[in-house]
This record gives C-alpha cells, structure tokens and sequence, in this order.
C-alpha cells in the first residue's frame, strides 16, 4: 500500500501536468497561450505544480503512516500557502483539493474498484464539508448565487464526472480505436457536464451555458472525425474576448489524466 500510494501521487501529478500541456484548451493556460488568465503562463504553472508535487508526496506519507484526517487537511492549507507564496496564485487550489481528496479516498478505500473509490471521496467529502470554515471562496459564492453543486457537490457525490463522465468517454473512444482523439473526448464530456463555478464566476449562467454547448459540439465533431483542433483554437479566441474560463473542468480534466495514468490506460497497446 505504501508504495501504491506513492504512485498514485506521482501520478496525480503527471495528470496535472497533462492537462496543463493539452493544447488547445478554450480560456485556458497551454502551450500557445495563457487563455483568459492575464495572470498566468506555463512557468508559473509549473511552479505551481512543483508545490503541488512536493504537498502530494508529503499526503503520501502521512497517510502511510496512519494519521487522522485533521493532519491531512492541514497539510493541504499549507499547501495552499506554499504556492500562494512559491507561485503568486492560487491557481490549483482547486486541484490541491480534488487530488487529495482522491489519494485520502484511496487510502481508506476498504475494496477494489472505481465504484468503491468513489463511495470513500464521498465518506470523507461529507466529513471534510461537515467541518467549520468551508466556503469562503470564488467558486462558494457563485455555488450560493447560481445554485450551482461545484466542487463540494462533485465531491459528496464521489466524482461522478469523474468516474461517470470522462472516463467512458474515454473508454468509448479508445475502444473504437482512436487513441488521439479520445483525450478530446473526454475534455468535451467534461465540458458538457460540469457546473463549472470558475464560469459561472467570470461570466454568469450565459458563461456556463456557452462552456457546455462547446463541450457537446466537441464531442459531436470528435465522433464524425471533424476538425475539433480548429474548433477549439477559434473558441479560444472567444473565451479571451469574454474573460471565460473553466478552471472545475480544468481540475477534472487533470484528475482524469491521473486516473488513467494510473490504471496504465494512457500507455499503447502492446502489438
């Protein structure tokens, strides 16, 4: 299990690095731009990641070594702290959140399988939001003004965009053969299901509505082998014209990646 652990924490980072490297990305930090975050660019995501990695490995061991949840949460406000201070942003708090969430829910997890994950992200999801000092952030707010179930939904309900969206999209498209195409596939699942709060946040219910017509439209034009890389870099375009973002897909996207990584379904089929 220690070792397990270990590697589902690399991985976790891996993921985050894969989402961050993905191009293109609608409103998003890549490779070509920094999308619709002014204040962002890949090097101040890397530095980002690397508080990430360092915070990862740390959760790794304290829950090798058995210590109750409270050591674990304050491991991730420290976390936050760190990348504030390393990094000038708070741009994966988010992530900092779902990761260790996952990697706690997999420590405790008494049975094999996604289903039994995802039942243990809920356990510890009812026990962390049960705690005082929750929702004071960007994404609460836009939860309280739109009624939208954001991050602490995903996460009392086990990551059903997860478990249940991205990756049979995934899965689908990869059956058919199309390993290119179906990481594109999944980032259009997410799209298209996600109440994505960072959205809402910066431009209302239009900005989510918008968010999830593209994430369908993606997932269409992955399905009929259209130009989905010319779709994405023109809605780009937009999403900066309009300070639209999508940080929760973001987060979830980057946590798919871990996951697949993790099951070895990110590497070729052998010939």
């Amino acid at each position: 299990m220690p070792s397990e652990l270990r590697r589902l924490a690399d991985n976790l980072v891996r993921g985050a690095f894969m989402e961050l490297y993905l191009t293109p990305k609608p409103g998003l930090v890549d490779l070509n731009d920094a999308g619709s975050h002014h204040d962002l660019s890949i090097s101040r995501m890397e530095a980002s990641l690397a508080v990430v990695s360092g915070y990862l490995r740390r959760l790794a061991d304290s829950l090798t070594r058995g210590e109750e949840l409270s050591a674990q949460v304050r491991l991730g406000v420290e976390a936050e702290q760190a990348m504030l201070e390393r990094a000038g942003t708070n741009c994966h708090k988010g992530y900092i959140f779902l990761s260790g969430l996952l990697l706690t829910a997999a420590a405790r997890s008494h049975r094999a399988g996604e289903a039994a994950l995802s039942e243990a992200v809920a356990d510890i999801a009812a026990r962390l939001f049960d705690a005082p000092g929750q929702g004071d952030s960007n994404g609460s707010r836009a939860c309280d003004s739109y009624g939208a179930r954001g991050i602490r939904g995903e996460a009392l309900d086990g990551l059903p965009a997860l478990f249940r969206e991205a990756l049979p999209a995934f899965r689908r498209e990869l059956a058919e053969g199309n390993r290119g195409s179906a990481v594109y596939a999944m980032l259009g699942r997410l799209m298209a299901t996600v109440e994505d709060t960072t959205a809402l946040h910066r431009c209302g219910r239009e900005g989510l509505t918008t968010v999830k017509a593209d994430g369908r439209t993606l997932q269409l034009m992955v399905e009929q082998r259209d130009d989905f890389m010319s779709f994405l870099s023109q809605r780009n375009e937009h999403y900066m014209s309009r300070n639209l973002t999508m940080g929760g897909v973001a987060d979830l996207l980057a946590l798919s990646f871990a996951w697949l990584s993790h099951t070895g379904e990110l590497e070729p089929t052998p010939q």
